[in-house]
């Protein structure tokens, strides 16, 4: 059996606190043990270079949960260096925030006693992986033999509920001393069974012995009895000899701010490794209990919980009936006296309402209710900073201008918007917002649907939806670009810039599309007036570009770009329409290359030409001048090259659709490669496939392509014929559905046939279309009972 382990030190008058972060009954026996010793020094577990924000958690106007967020360089390969972000999270019952607040109203020193936050111990986790908390990993409490062990003794489903049993139960209890002692040696017994390898690993020893050197600093310097809160996995470590020389903190290293946080973030079940499950139930828990001499029975409690949880679902409209609500506050109570309870926890409620107010079967994946229950016990809450905190001109920005587009920062709800595009300019700016901040990757929200100008797609639809939502994550994510940019637009620009920079790292060196791409991301995003600047770096990779594709491609982008100028906010169009210029000299330079074109390679550049035609026609739309002069040269000089069919057939296209060719000529040409001696039976309808991709009309124009077709489909033999099948297919491939029937019909008429003959009817009896649509019903059915409709 483990020796129990100290809460108190006499020689050295330091009381070492055991504590589980985030937890109202620890938060609440610590009050107690601060106002009954009044320490000279107050050390909390956490880096030592946070000291400097004491003062700003301390502030009156600072509302929990908020989170100090670590910026630091880390190495990787190659010598490379990216920045790593970490947090350090406080709820309004976390131990570490009630001694903070404890030491600021009286006075008595305050310090954090850990590592500091660039430390490689803080840096990463033990299985090598950038860690996202700085508080270290609780998976212990929820973990390990002897957890599992003691769940099976106790009957508990997990390492939560045997805490939730053992300790949280104890909030109101007076005596600190037992409950602290009963914590340590818990902890004590999970240290025990937590091999040594694991515990230098991931830093832990490096840890303690960090946190023993400034103990023994503070003894050297303050007067009076120190309390030391840390977590109750170390609590023993502290009490070991041997205090080394700290590790001193370097603000070179690593830079802190002080950001709002939420709930969301605070629950373990999302993936947080030092929080509790649904931290919402204990803020109720905390707040129920804060109160001064709260002598109200558990029917109260429960009462005022489930009530809650009902409101909430009667905004919905989803609220159970009155007796309903009785019954599971009759059920929650009665559970947590056979669990030996004094009051009703987390796990009580949970089963009381699932047992009341849901009567359908639940499923593996859940139900909607249980959903909403869970969600509601994880709460909403997001903290506050006061301003001046030293947050950065970037957040302070951004959080200012999604006030002004009315987007909620107040809470973590998850909300739809639906913006007007074309008719209300405040939309368009709400839409450039939520665009930029989709760039930075600052997980604000996610388009749902709405007209996309960047792919000519959906322009019928009246109104953009977003899915949005304001983490504390938005906010730190800001705090990592603000040594960047102190505006959006900067913040825009920048990142594009950066990746524009990588460009080459990827692969995509010298690519007109790749980097066009990014310069339309950027413009959907608002760039601004920082638009000029990303051009020029855009235009560097036009002009070095050697692939027709991919300056095409390019070509596209920009002539969406400068079409949906108003929409996307671009107010001076002049440096888009410079671009587009050095993309348009661009395509005429490479045009002249098609004729060394491999006849490999024929088909990519064929696509190339046939959205080359779509671009132009696009622009004449959209009355965007083109200076043609060198395009219309190079394609002359095509004209009388030896080219590979498919582009020869494109090439002659484009000169009938200006009138520098004409039908006697198409019809000379066409004949000699219908009628040609090819080995391939590709190359005999390859001319037709270009001139079809191209421009698909001069089938209707110009009858006698067909009829020079329907020679040669009509001349061949049952084996010529089936040779050239599949190529006839990929050369009428660019037609739609309604101009194959046009040219069904065409070829139909010049057999004799009437059109109608060609239509067939595919009958099904009403007893095929009924068994069809209950199968779709079951099918629906089955969909949503298992969660995924």
């Amino acid at each position: 059996m483990l020796a129990p382990v100290p809460l108190h030190d006499p020689a050295r008058d330091l009381y070492v606190v055991p504590v589980r972060h985030h937890s109202p009954a620890c938060a609440a026996a610590l009050k107690r043990l601060l106002d009954e010793v009044q320490p000279g020094a107050i050390l909390i577990e956490g880096p030592c270079d946070f000291d400097p924000l004491i003062p700003q958690l301390c502030d009156s106007r600072t509302r929990a949960p908020v989170a100090v967020v670590a910026l630091r360089q880390v190495e990787e390969e190659e010598g490379k260096r990216r920045r790593a972000t970490s947090y350090f999270p406080f709820s309004s019952h976390s131990p570490e925030f009630i001694a903070l607040r404890h030491g600021a109203e009286r006075g008595i020193v305050t310090r954090f006693i850990d590592l500091p936050s660039h430390a490689r111990a803080m840096l990463f986790d033990g299985k090598g992986e950038v860690s996202r908390t700085l508080m270290g990993d609780e998976a212990a409490f929820d973990s390990g033999d002897y957890v599992r062990g003691l769940a099976r003794e106790l009957g508990c489903r997990d390492g939560n509920e045997v805490w939730d049993q053992l300790f949280e139960t104890r909030i109101a209890e007076a005596d600190w001393r037992a409950f602290f002692a009963d914590v340590g040696q818990y902890c004590a017994c999970i240290r025990a069974a937590t091999a040594a390898r694991v515990m230098e690993a991931d830093g832990t020893l490096e840890r303690e012995a960090q946190m023993r050197a400034l103990v023994a600093q503070a003894r050297a310097e303050v007067d009076g009895p120190i309390v030391a809160i840390v977590g109750g996995f170390h609590a023993g470590a502290l009490f070991a000899d041997g205090a080394g020389k700290p590790m001193a903190a370097s603000a070179k290293e690593a830079s802190a701010y002080l950001v709002r946080y939420g709930n969301r973030q605070l629950d373990a079940l999302a993936g947080y490794s030092a929080g509790l499950p649904l931290p919402g139930f204990y803020q109720h828990w905390w707040d129920w209990h804060a109160v001064p001499d709260q002598q109200a029975s558990a029917e109260e409690w429960t009462t005022a919980l489930i009530s809650g949880f009902a409101a909430h679902l009667r905004k919905e409209g989803k609220a159970p009936p009155f007796p309903i609500i009785l019954a599971a506050v009759e059920q929650a109570q009665r559970l947590a006296s056979l669990r030996g309870r004094s009051l009703p926890l987390r796990d009580d409620i949970i089963d009381a309402v699932r047992s009341t107010f849901i009567k359908e079967e639940i499923t593996r994946s859940g139900t909607p209710l249980l959903a909403e229950l869970h969600l509601w016990l994880t709460g909403n809450a997001i903290g506050d900073v006061p301003p001046g905190t030293g947050s950065p001109p970037l957040v302070e920005a951004v959080r200012s201008e999604a006030r002004r587009l009315r987007f909620a920062v107040d809470d973590g709800d998850v909300r739809s918007r639906q913006l007007d595009l074309y008719r209300k300019p405040a939309h368009r700016e709400a839409s450039r917002f939520c665009h930029a901040l989709a760039l930075l990757e600052a997980g604000f929200g996610h388009r749902t649907g709405g007209p996309d100008f960047r792919n000519d797609v959906a322009l019928d639809r009246l109104f953009e939806v977003w899915s949005v939502s304001w983490s504390p994550m938005v906010e730190a994510r800001l705090v990592e670009l603000a040594g960047m940019a102190d505006t959006l637009p900067e913040a825009v620009a920048a990142v594009i810039a950066e990746r524009i920079a990588a460009l080459s790292e990827q692969g995509l060196g010298r690519n007109a599309e790749a980097a066009l791409d990014l310069f339309a991301t950027a413009c959907r995003a608002g760039v601004g007036d920082s638009a000029g600047a990303v051009l020029q770096l855009v235009e560097a990779e036009v002009i070095e570009d050697a692939e027709l594709r991919s300056v095409v491609a390019a070509l596209d982008e920009v002539v969406l770009l400068r079409r949906g100028d108003e929409v996307l906010g671009i107010a001076d169009t002049a440096p888009i329409d410079s671009l587009r210029e050095t993309v348009w000299r661009r395509v005429a330079m490479l045009l002249p290359e098609l004729a060394q074109l491999p006849a490999d390679q024929a088909q990519a550049a064929l696509r190339a030409l046939a959205s080359l035609r779509g671009i132009i026609d696009l622009a004449r739309s959209a009355e965007i001048p083109f200076d043609t002069e060198h395009f219309d040269a190079a394609l002359e000089r095509l004209r009388t090259a030896d080219l590979v069919p498919p582009v020869a057939g494109a090439v002659l296209a484009f000169a009938l659709l200006d009138g520098r060719a004409d039908s006697a000529v198409l019809a000379q040409r066409l004949r000699g490669e219908l009628g040609g001696a090819y080995v391939d039976p590709a190359d005999r309808l390859g001319f037709l496939g270009g001139i079809i991709a191209v421009a698909p009309e001069l089938l209707w124009t110009l009858p006698g392509i067909v009829a020079e077709l329907d020679a040669v489909v009509g001349d061949a033999d049952e084996d010529a014929f089936v040779a050239l099948l599949p190529h006839l297919r990929l050369a009428l491939m660019p037609l739609d559905p309604r101009d194959v029937d046009r040219l069904a019909e065409m070829v139909a008429g010049r057999l004799g046939i009437s059109g109608l003959a060609l239509q067939q009817v595919a009958a099904v009896s009403e007893s095929e279309v009924l068994a069809n649509l209950a199968l779709d019903r079951a099918m629906a059915d089955l969909l949503i009972a298992e969660g995924v409709a």
